[in-house]
């Protein structure tokens, strides 16, 4: 809404600086009567360049919001990925602790296995 309203207020200040500007000037009324065709032109100019600007801007606003909106979909479904690959993993993990569990326990085994002195 800011720039919308900065820019509808640059409008009427651009159009009523040039309104004032040709009603002040010292002219005859001939005179008078063809600046004003002529700044009309480009008091319409100027409004349709602004439109137009405008009309850049909402456009330039909504793809962002679009964009912002896929942004936040994507977010979700990598969330919902790197869920699915904790479940998935886990059974994995706790297997590997386990193996790696009895693999020490066999290492201790056999280490007091040399250790003890043989009878004879």
């Amino acid at each position: 809404m800011g720039v919308r309203n900065f820019l509808i207020g640059f409008t009427v200040g651009v159009v009523g600086g040039a309104s004032l500007s040709v009603m002040n000037a010292p002219q005859s009324g001939k005179a008078l009567t063809n600046s004003l065709k002529e700044n009309s032109g480009t008091i319409k100019s100027s409004t349709n360049q602004v439109k137009e600007e405008i009309n850049n801007i909402k456009e330039s606003v909504l793809r962002a919001k679009h964009e912002t909106s896929n942004i936040n979909d994507l977010t979700d479904e990598v969330k919902v990925l790197v869920d699915n690959f904790k479940t998935d993993i886990n059974p994995n993990v706790n297997n590997l602790k386990d193996d790696i569990t009895a693999v020490q326990n066999s290492v201790e085994d056999i280490q007091h296995a040399f250790d003890k002195p043989e009878k004879k």
